[in-house]
């Protein structure tokens, strides 16, 4: 008896019987079997069926002879929930058609025009922030700390995937549609329960543009044009002051392990990267008749990564370096020496130390290839993101909610994935969790990705993360500060801000005369 839904599922999976669920109707502060508040005041056994429901009556809550509550909270024992079951069905069906229309970062306008309509349906106000992101705020009118509910909703380019776009292959790969519609759906929740009357604080939902690193030359643009200051969504939010009021951070994102075996991932760490773009400029000429005439900046190219891939057997295992690049420019024509070429690649690692490291040799390879075939070269270095590290408290807490739908056994905590993104730089400054959650299948970023199962991608993390934030804002938000104390950042907001102009810098090496 009193199984958690993640028993009932661990059951049925692992058994060949037919099993009956039998869900009784009233919500318990305990399970049964643990509360002895009906023998206490009536003596009747609530564990014997009979209970007099003495939760559900009005009581005057006092503490060193103060009172704690008021007429409006007077039912304070009073079991409550928080019903998405109208929600949850509207807003996955928002995000599914999301899925089927992708848009590339700062692009997500259809997208942004969905998400506007659900809050204006549920009448809640909103402000535009970060060129197409999305800032709204649920306030109890007590003070507390404010949740911040962080989604992304762009897609990434992606070859031949079903609903890819036919302009940019943009393709919704890394689950961000999902994202969206579980803090959507949390978000309508909370303000259709009403439950922040009994609580503290705010919640407020950041829907975050552009959070795939791509689309450079589009991002480049915008900033020229004084829209934005910074390529990625979450980048620009900070450096606008967006988060600055927020205490505690959750979001969620779609696994990168074996979502048969693991529902939940929990305090996973990821890479951080320097993005690098290489411009190879030569000399064209006749490709058949006057080869020699010209200078080959394919074949620098060629050069450059084949001394990066001679240097990976020093990349030591524990640092987790990843390099992996792309030519998006690989001459003019098939009858002209190519006089222009670009090299574009990423440079990742699991430290700050080791990405700095690590881009020092790639620089050096680069410059090899230039050196070599005698090109002019330019080095773009533009800073991507920092590793990621989840707050250990932080998600303690979240686990222990999780545990009410989830099994303990098919939760991974720990991992460290070799991807990056900009979650990590909020790291830096705010306690936060970034819970992997299961219910897709296909590859990340692969053309067959795609929703499997609705109830774990959407569902299950509503769910937790609802009774998540009832804990962080409830008593005065004492769960919440606590965690908030116990942070320690990595650095300040003016100083991640200098170090990101710091790392963006263009370089120059010209040719040799001779």
């Amino acid at each position: 008896r009193e199984l958690s839904l993640g028993d009932i599922r661990t059951m049925c999976e692992r058994s060949g019987v037919e099993i009956e669920v039998f869900v009784h109707g009233a919500l318990c502060v305990c399970r049964s079997g643990q509360c002895l508040f009906s023998s206490l005041v009536g003596g009747r056994s609530g564990n014997r069926g009979e209970c007099a429901q003495p939760c559900r009556l009005p009581y005057q809550v006092y503490r060193d002879g103060k009172r704690l509550n008021n007429e409006q909270t007077a039912y304070a024992l009073s079991p409550k929930d928080m019903c998405t079951v109208e929600i949850l069905p509207e807003i996955i069906a928002m995000s599914e058609d999301i899925y089927c229309h992708p848009e590339l970062g700062f692009k997500e306008f259809r997208t942004r025009k969905k998400a506007i309509e659900a809050l204006d349906k549920a009448g809640i106000p909103h402000e535009d922030v970060a060129y197409t992101g999305i800032r709204a705020v649920l306030d109890s009118g007590k003070p507390g700390p404010n949740i911040g509910l962080i989604t992304e909703f762009d897609a990434v380019p992606t070859f031949g995937h079903p609903y890819a776009s036919e302009d940019s292959c943009a393709a919704h790969t890394c689950g961000h549609y999902g994202q969206l519609g579980v803090m959507m759906s949390l978000f309508l929740a909370i303000k259709d329960s009403g439950m922040l009357k009994d609580l503290c604080g705010k919640v407020t939902l950041l829907v975050t543009p552009a959070e795939e690193f791509c689309d450079m030359d589009y991002r480049k643009g915008l900033i020229k044009e004084g829209k934005i200051s910074h390529p990625s969504g979450k980048q620009e939010m900070i450096a606008t002051g967006i988060f600055d009021d927020v205490d505690i951070m959750l979001s969620c994102h779609a696994m990168g392990i074996d979502m048969t075996k693991y529902h939940a991932e929990i305090g996973s760490s990821l890479n951080g990267f320097i993005m690098k773009r290489a411009i190879f400029t030569g000399k064209a000429s006749h490709a058949g008749a006057n080869p020699e005439g010209g200078v080959n900046a394919l074949n620098a190219v060629n050069l450059a990564m084949t001394g990066i891939n001679f240097l990976r057997e020093t990349f030591r295992a524990d640092d987790a370096i990843r390099v992996h690049f792309y030519v998006p420019e690989g001459g003019q024509s098939v009858n002209t020496v190519p006089g222009r070429t670009q090299l574009e690649m990423y440079v990742r690692a699991k430290t700050v130390p080791a990405i700095f490291e690590t881009n020092a040799k790639v620089t050096r390879a680069i410059r090899a290839g230039a050196l070599a075939i005698n090109c002019d070269l330019e080095i773009q270095d533009t800073p991507g993101y920092f590793p990621l590290h989840q707050d250990e408290n932080l998600t303690e807490l979240v686990k222990k909610h999780i545990l009410d739908y989830i099994d303990e056994s098919m939760i991974a905590q720990g991992t460290h994935g070799f991807a990056s993104g900009d979650m990590g730089d909020l790291s830096l400054m705010w306690p936060i969790v970034e819970i992997g959650v299961a219910g897709f299948e296909g590859s990340i970023h692969g053309k067959d990705f795609k929703t499997a199962d609705p109830e774990q991608a959407y569902c299950v993390p509503a769910h937790y993360f609802a009774d998540t934030v009832a804990d962080l804002l409830s008593d005065g938000g004492a769960s919440a500060w606590k965690i908030k104390e116990a942070f320690k950042p990595v650095m300040n907001k003016k100083n991640y801000l200098e170090t990101l102009d710091s790392l963006n810098k263009s370089t120059f090496y010209e040719k040799e005369n001779n």
